[in-house]
């Protein structure tokens, strides 16, 4: 990255170098810090009634707080980063829309290895980073940004702020539907989905997995309500679906398959309670579910489409494996066969490495100390689980739609993120989001320790 000038002046005239700090990006940062601290305080003053709700800006504040951590280490500490590569890309892209909007249009269906690419870019409009627009999903990231800069002003700050506000909302949404079930008391859940301090360091700042998260955390409880019928087929629910399927599609296909497959598991609870009245005719039919879904994704794997996407992660892992220019401790699964059957010798290990590590004596540099801290924690709530009633937590959670799919969607998305990520500092950016997940397996009460609860909090109201 070109050295940062601190110089304040109103406008900046070189298109294609980060200039951070200008009095523009101040301006457009004081501008979204204000604006989105009182969209929250207006959210949280409408939903005053609910309990949960004071948590609301408290969300807020701790995602700005990670974001800004998160930007001024990839500035001041990485020098740069795939992050200002993003933003940098981004800045361009805006450019070239505001000066060229029909190239700008074109440029969202191609990137710069495809065949036939034309390049639109000028010195007028500056080029974006070669191993940026050479990449399809980094370039596409990219676009993404582009499209908020036409709000933030370009400034890398602003966009920060807008970003961490968005996945705070996003954040917050999937809290209040986990809330609704009352699996736990709504303060140990603020804990698990909204102050995780790891996940707000990794998915708040201007990045790929923050887009993964607003995705997958804004989807999660808008496809459940729909298909349950808590929530009206509208037009506008349907297409934000469609496009955060899109926007997971062109970043990382293989996380929308940990959206859907889990839904899979979760209705299959639902349905046989509904149409069957005993435990036995439940557990049968789920039981059946359950072999077909795994028999169906054994035949998925056996076919074309899915040789395609294990030679890409081939491909994929090699490169981490191989190429110098990706930096930082790296993690061995041992050999892998990229078959079906070879995947599935791998499994117990990759998801045990996607939930478990870094260990703490590989995360001794300051971007894995959080995740060395985290890796204990979760440890030692694994402990808790298996030695105190395993078996009726474990009953709790095959009897719960919403546990059942916690469970398959860790299950699915460790074994995606550990098997493929190699690099300890892509891993602990990639299986974020799953942590909230797998903290509300492991402290689930069994059903009589949760009525009880409910019992003591009632008499001390």
């Amino acid at each position: 990255m070109k050295n940062i000038d601190f110089s304040i002046v109103l406008y900046n005239d070189h298109t294609n170098r980060l200039t951070f700090f200008t009095g523009l990006d101040v301006l457009m940062l004081i501008f979204w810090l204000v604006l989105v601290l009182i969209i929250a305080s207006y959210i949280k003053t409408q939903n005053s009634e609910k309990p949960h709700y004071r948590y609301f800006t408290l969300n807020l504040y701790f995602k700005l707080l990670f974001s800004f951590i998160f930007g001024f280490y990839y500035l001041f500490y990485i020098h740069g980063g795939d992050t200002i590569a993003f933003f940098d890309a981004s800045r361009v892209l805006t450019n070239l829309l505001f000066k060229y909007p029909e190239y700008y249009l074109k440029e969202w269906s191609t990137f710069a290895e495809e065949i036939g690419y034309v390049s639109h870019f000028t010195p007028e409009t500056g080029k974006p980073p070669g191993w940026i627009s050479r990449e399809p999903e980094g370039y596409f990231v990219s676009k993404i940004y582009s499209v908020l800069n036409i709000f933030t002003g370009s400034s890398y700050l602003a966009t920060t702020v807008l970003t961490a506000f968005l996945t705070s909302l996003a954040s917050f949404k999937l809290y209040d539907f986990i809330v609704s079930f009352g699996i736990h008391h709504y303060k140990k859940l603020a804990l698990y989905f909204l102050f995780i301090p790891s996940l707000s360091f990794w998915c708040t700042g201007v990045s790929k997995d923050s887009l993964i998260l607003i995705c997958m955390y804004f989807m999660i409880p808008t496809v459940y309500n729909l298909v349950v019928g808590k929530a009206k087929l509208k037009i506008w629910n349907i297409f934000l679906i469609l496009l955060f399927s899109w926007i997971l599609l062109n970043i990382r296909s293989f996380m929308l398959v940990t959206v859907v497959v889990p839904f899979i598991f979760a209705f299959n609870v639902q349905f046989s309670k509904r149409y069957f009245a005993n435990k036995f005719s439940q557990r049968f039919i789920r039981t059946i579910v359950i072999l077909i879904g795994f028999g169906f994704i054994g035949f998925y794997f056996s076919g074309e489409t899915a040789q395609k996407y294990l030679k890409e992660a081939e491909v994929v892992q090699q490169d981490f494996k191989t190429n110098k220019t990706y930096k930082g401790i790296k993690y061995d699964i041992g050999d892998v066969n990229y078959s079906p059957t070879g995947l599935l010798r791998v499994m117990p290990i990759s998801v045990f490495t996607g939930i478990y590590r870094p260990f703490p004596w590989e995360a001794l540099s300051p971007g894995l100390i959080l995740n060395g801290i985290e890796s204990v924690i979760l440890f030692y709530l694994t402990f808790l689980f298996l030695f105190n009633n395993r078996g009726k937590r474990i009953g709790r959670i095959r009897e719960s739609d919403i546990l059942t799919f916690s469970l398959y969607f860790v299950i699915i998305f460790a074994f995606m993120t550990g098997f493929t990520s190699v690099i300890f500092g892509v891993l602990v950016r990639l299986r974020a989001p799953l942590l909230p997940f797998f903290m509300m397996l492991l402290t689930v009460e069994q059903e009589e320790n949760k009525k009880e609860e409910q019992t003591t909090e009632e008499l001390l109201a």
